[in-house]
């Protein structure tokens, strides 16, 4: 065995765990809850790497601790280290084939094949399935998937890259050249409904004041098929503003009422896979692309929550 070896081996690894972390946070309280000890244990060790370094680390003040000179220039170094050996573990994890995506083929189409060209620069491989069909991300039958709706509720890590609120569309000639069309006009259809919100014509005609009806709704489980029916002429959908933004500027799609529906508790595209996986690069060279691509649009329409939204990351625990 090497010098290096020797000294790394003699590294009191767990305290500097927890040296760095209360470094890095400013408080013994905090550090002890990210590495899942004690506040008492935390101090503990700090004293045993004052110790064993001649230095003084912190000073010790009422409630709350001052990092030193010496504590400074460790925390700063050991920061480092501990970033590469999560940077290498991340690296060592990651998946030797192809990243296997699951997405609508709407978002496959717009945002999924893009990224593939784009990270296939930097040796990562997508193997996109563009499916309505919701693969099990927990069973391994894709490594990342992206879902329209509401926050996931299974053991997953789940970080927003987008939200929307939901707009309603036909074709250019049912407006007839006007700017809009009266509530009373859009509730006598066709109405084309999406599986994955049973109620929102419901919903949404009952804020446009019209009663009860027992209206006619053809169902789709594609958004993308509904979306080609109304620009067909076959009846008034509705999508995410975002989605149907480039329908609307080339004309094949337009509003058929200005309001907006949903702006409290938008529709949102979810970035989807195993807490494990989260931090693999090509994993988070993915999720980086996407969450700056639809940040660029979010930031074009209107609408659109946009660095905020984005910036919410969930890890779902399993019961």
């Amino acid at each position: 065995m090497n010098q290096v070896h020797v000294k790394l081996a003699k590294l009191p690894l767990a305290a500097l765990r927890a040296f760095e972390a209360a470094y890095r946070l400013g408080s013994f309280r905090d550090a002890a809850t990210e590495v899942g000890l004690t506040p008492s244990a935390v101090s503990h060790h700090v004293r045993q790497l004052e110790a064993s370094l001649g230095a003084t680390l912190f000073l010790r003040q009422h409630r709350k601790v001052i990092v030193t000179p010496a504590g400074a220039e460790l925390g700063a170094g050991v920061g480092r280290g501990f970033a590469a050996l999560a940077a290498a573990y991340a690296t060592a994890q990651a998946p030797r084939g192809p990243l296997v995506v699951s997405a609508a083929p709407d978002f496959a189409v717009r945002w999924l094949m893009p990224a593939a060209k784009a990270l296939e620069a930097e040796g990562i491989t997508l193997r996109i399935e563009a499916s309505m069909r919701r693969a099990d991300v927990a069973a391994g039958e894709c490594d990342v998937a992206i879902r329209l709706g509401p926050r996931p509720a299974s053991p997953l890590a789940s970080e927003r890259l987008a939200s929307s609120p939901v707009v309603l569309l036909g074709a250019p000639a049912r407006l007839a050249g006007r700017p809009a069309l009266a509530p009373e006009e859009i509730a006598a259809g066709p109405l084309l409904g999406l599986s994955l919100r049973p109620k929102l014509w419901t919903e949404v005609l009952a804020r446009l004041g019209q009663p009860p009806s027992p209206w006619t709704e053809t169902m789709f489980d594609s958004l993308d098929a509904a979306l080609r029916a109304a620009e067909a002429g076959h009846g008034f959908t509705y999508a995410p503003e975002m989605l149907v933004a480039d329908h609307i500027a080339a004309g094949r799609l337009a509003l058929v009422h200005p309001r907006r529906f949903g702006t409290r508790a938008a529709w949102s595209y979810w970035f989807i896979t195993r807490p494990e996986s989260f931090d693999q690069r090509a994993i988070r060279r993915l999720r980086e692309w996407l969450s700056a691509v639809l940040a660029s649009q979010a930031g074009a329409a209107p609408g659109i929550a946009g660095a905020e939204a984005r910036r919410t990351r969930i890890v779902i625990q399993a019961p």
